[in-house]
């Protein structure tokens, strides 16, 4: 089965839940003969995270590192292949697991739960220690879904470190998102009050560049302009013919996988150097 068809069904299946964590890889970097480091990184709290830092293709270095938080299913291991392609772009790529996923440290989890304020506290302690192993490089947090909350929520914990935003399935609004499975007749819980999320957002002061799938109903592209006459000039939308979380799919019969992704990507990081 292709790759882009295994991703596809991956994120079909689990459209209508919420936090569904796996503790088993399906991959790992070296097994596709992609070179990188496994790190521990422990929390403030004592919180053991398992990290892979993929390394840039030295021919196209672009002195650029992306931290992806991704959404609430599966473990870093479901996103070798699209680390592995910016890597091979030129970026070094840091993939890490919550607690609770993975090979990270367990942590209760309960699967109505939109989010976990503690996986801010994970992002936050990765971004600290890649800023300390990086220095003098660009940092990017790149959000999915669940992890657009992460990166808002952590934003201002870490925002002199952190020089751009990339996110795909954006949550302006933790309360549209609960309204939204509401419909789907499934009952989220919210860690804190939805306002809480909406002054996090204000925050950012960054660079932000938002891929908006036109047939997502769940993070919405109107969504996304709505958060930009929030955030400005500085908020950039590009919106893609496909439903929530297919960026890396799209066109992939003209430019491969991630071909179209990782354009897109390069063009913002030109547009703002």
């Amino acid at each position: 089965m292709k790759i882009s068809c295994l991703i596809f069904l991956f994120f079909l299946t689990h459209t209508l839940y919420a936090i569904d964590p796996d503790h088993e890889y399906i991959l790992t970097p070296d097994s596709v003969n992609l070179s990188y480091e496994e790190l521990i990184i422990t929390t403030e709290n004592g919180i053991n995270l398992n990290t892979w830092i993929y390394e840039a293709d030295k021919s196209k270095t672009k002195n650029t590192v992306l931290v992806l938080a991704y959404p609430d299913a599966g473990n870093m291991s479901y996103f070798v292949y699209y680390a592995g392609i910016m890597a091979k772009s030129g970026y070094t790529v840091v993939t890490f697991d919550y607690r609770g996923f993975g090979k990270s440290d367990d942590f209760n989890i309960d699967r109505n739960a939109l989010y976990y304020l503690e996986f801010v506290t994970d992002l936050t302690a990765v971004v600290n220690e890649i800023s300390h192993k990086f220095e003098g490089k660009k940092i990017g947090l790149w959000g999915m879904s669940m992890g657009t909350i992460i990166t808002a929520k952590a934003y201002p914990l870490i925002h002199e470190k952190i020089d751009f935003i990339i996110g795909e399935g954006y949550v302006t609004d933790t309360s549209l998102i609960i309204d939204r499975y509401q419909a789907k007749n499934k009952t989220l819980i919210l860690p804190e009050p939805a306002e809480n999320y909406r002054a996090s957002l204000q925050n950012m002061d960054v660079p932000v560049l938002i891929l908006a799938a036109s047939e997502d109903t769940i993070t919405t592209y109107q969504d996304a302009v709505n958060l930009k006459e929030k955030l400005g000039e500085k908020c950039q939308i590009i919106q893609y013919q496909a439903e929530h979380l297919q960026g890396f799919q799209y066109q992939y019969e003209t430019l491969g996988f991630g071909g179209w992704y990782k354009n897109q990507v390069n063009a913002f990081l030109e547009s703002i150097s």
